[in-house]
């Protein structure tokens, strides 16, 4: 029988051995960068991504791609293998600068509701990833992008330029 007060300290080793190699394991070693592994088809209007504007010499473009992104050492990577929810990245002057998981849905007419009523939700879908990305990259993108909405609105206005009051209207006191 092997001696007692030898067990413990081989024990702590191997248990301490384990340990070690658990933890470099499971060590996140996904490459800072982006890793594509494959360009996704939305639109044909969108092969050539999605046009964010300029700011001085640079220019933003978004692209729609499966694979992963991770933008430094000390960040998480975002990853996407699935066509329904490719990854958005935006590119300065074609180097990736940041990413996101973006819903191709809100962008693709669904079959089922064709007619004015689709093409107006993807507009307004169109206008506000313009909205959330363009808007942070060029300065001169928020008066473009409200007046392309403008005629995406909703809002229909009853009353006349005076007000209610100066108008002949079913609530109009005689």
């Amino acid at each position: 029988m092997a001696k007692s007060s030898l067990t413990i300290p081989a024990l702590i080793l191997a248990f301490g051995g384990g340990l070690t190699y658990w933890v470099m394991s499971n060590r996140d070693t996904t490459p800072v960068g982006l890793t594509t592994t494959k360009k996704v088809k939305i639109d044909d209007d969108l092969d050539n991504g999605v046009p964010f504007g300029s700011n001085g010499d640079d220019t933003y473009t978004g692209d729609f791609v499966l694979g992963t992104f991770r933008a430094s050492k000390d960040t998480l990577p975002i990853s996407s293998d699935d066509e329904e929810k490719p990854l958005l990245v935006i590119l300065k002057n074609n180097e990736p600068i940041e990413a996101e998981i973006f819903n191709t849905s809100d962008l693709i007419e669904d079959p089922e509701k064709n007619g004015l009523e689709e093409q107006k939700r993807i507009a307004i879908n169109y206008f506000d990833l313009l909205e959330k990305y363009a808007v942070k990259y060029d300065t001169d993108a928020q008066e473009k992008i409200k007046e392309g909405r403008k005629m995406f609105d909703n809002k229909q206005e009853a009353e006349s330029v005076f007000g209610p009051t100066m108008t002949l209207q079913s609530h109009f006191v005689w």
